[in-house]
């Protein structure tokens, strides 16, 4: 292994920053910040590129501060906590422009804003965490490895959903029972400040067991997965709307959503995103959300506009769409709202056998993109597309396939969705 000294150039996507080495090769390092100048050991040697670790910063950025989590450097989780949360904004910005310059986006990029977190910490509504025993622990994957890292407290998560953390490591049924569990998660149930507890077991807990550990009143309902698509519970019985969570969205509405059931983690971001899709979406007709979830950005619109005719939402996710339907039934929406079990590449095929168009056609697929479905859209898609998504660079490779189907990218917005981390969502509008 080899140190130098170098200058930092950029940060890339993933958060590391970028350096070249005497002999001009391209190499990455984690913790930096642009402009700094830093002393480094070679870790990796590649072709093309070599990757590296900070020995000393020689030269700190006046953005840089103390972070303040104890598991920060070791934890895959965070990025971003040596800088100061206005050069993290930037960062991510500038990040998102390269994105599109370096795959070949030739056109002015139009973004018309960079939406930041109100808060850069406990923003996190649920955790999702690796379990192991003995002795327990329970955390997220080493930074670059696949050892669990035991976390006692996560600065990104909730105060309840750390105080819920602590609570199970006391607890002596948990010592037990994580004996045969592999991950759990958190989740917190906003409106009623409570937690649902979902985990994945090898055995079948005792019910008394479950019922016993849900005793502690800021625990709605517990849920496990032992084999199948569907999780057992809610324990106990009688938890309120079947152990639902229980959340505010924007246009009074009250959504109600089981744990394992997709949701953002950053619900103050999710609701301006559901403000922008409702200011896009004026003046529709019909409206298709190709992965409707429980109907997380289509409800509102069926709340807010009156004179839209159809409004179709489709998912994969069974669970989902059970859930947005007793949601829709709550806030009496069941009469102008449809929702289907049924894949996005079906729903487009079926669309186009029965010569149905709609003029808005919302997309938030997963990290992958929407690649396939792109040959398709031209004719179902009218005039609008609004895309969502949480990888930025397949995001613009798609934007690029969109340009040659015929669409225009007209309005981008950044939202810090996952601050302190060099994650975001960003949302697009392309129109014929």
């Amino acid at each position: 292994m080899r140190e130098t000294i170098l200058s930092i150039e950029k940060v890339v996507f993933g958060g590391e920053g970028l350096g070249r080495l005497p002999e001009g090769k391209i190499v990455f390092v984690p913790y930096v910040i642009p402009g700094e100048k830093v002393k480094i050991t070679v870790v990796e040697e590649h072709k093309d590129y070599a990757i590296a670790q900070v020995e000393d910063v020689i030269i700190p950025s006046p953005n840089r501060v103390k972070p303040p989590c104890r598991y920060y450097t070791l934890c895959g989780g965070c990025q971003f906590q040596h800088l100061d949360y206005e050069t993290e904004l930037k960062i991510k910005e500038e990040v998102l422009r390269d994105l599109f310059i370096r795959q070949g986006y030739k056109e002015e990029i139009p973004l018309k804003s960079v939406i930041n977190s109100p808060v850069e910490y406990g923003y996190r509504n649920k955790l999702r965490l690796h379990v192991e025993s003995p002795p327990l622990k329970m955390g997220f994957v080493k930074r670059k490895t696949h050892e669990v890292l035991r976390i006692e407290e996560c600065l990104l998560g909730d105060q309840l959903l750390n105080e819920i953390l602590s609570y199970l490591y006391d607890h002596p049924l948990w010592k037990k029972l994580s004996l045969y569990i592999k991950r759990i998660r958190i989740e917190k149930s906003l409106l009623d400040e409570t937690v649902c507890l979902l985990f994945w077991s090898s055995i079948a807990p005792e019910k008394r067991d479950l019922e016993t550990l849900a005793n502690d009143f800021r625990i709605k309902s517990i849920f496990y997965y032992l084999k199948g698509a569907r999780a057992f519970g809610p324990y106990p019985d009688d938890a309120p709307h079947y152990g639902r969570r229980i959340l505010p969205a924007i246009e009074d509405l009250v959504y109600y959503i089981r744990p394992g059931v997709f949701t953002q983690s950053h619900w103050e971001i999710n609701l301006r995103i559901m403000e922008t899709i409702r200011d896009i979406a004026k003046e529709s007709d019909k409206i298709l959300d190709l992965h409707s979830g429980m109907g997380n950005f289509l409800l509102p619109l069926v709340k807010s506009l009156k004179d839209v005719r159809e409004f179709l939402g489709v998912d994969t996710d069974i669970q989902a769409i059970e859930d947005g339907l007793y949601t829709a039934s709550i806030n009496r929406l069941n009469g102008r709202l449809e929702l289907r079990r049924k894949s996005a590449l079906e729903t487009l095929h079926d669309a186009i056998k029965e010569g149905k168009k709609y003029d808005l056609v919302i997309l938030d697929p997963p990290r992958g993109g929407c690649k396939e479905l792109i040959r398709f859209l031209p004719e179902v898609a009218s005039k609008k597309i609004i895309y969502l998504s949480c990888d930025a660079p397949t995001l613009v490779r798609d934007i690029l396939f969109f340009n040659k189907a015929g669409y225009s990218l007209t309005e981008l917005y950044l939202f810090d969705m996952f601050p302190r981390t060099y994650h975001w969502e960003t949302l697009a509008l392309l129109q014929r």
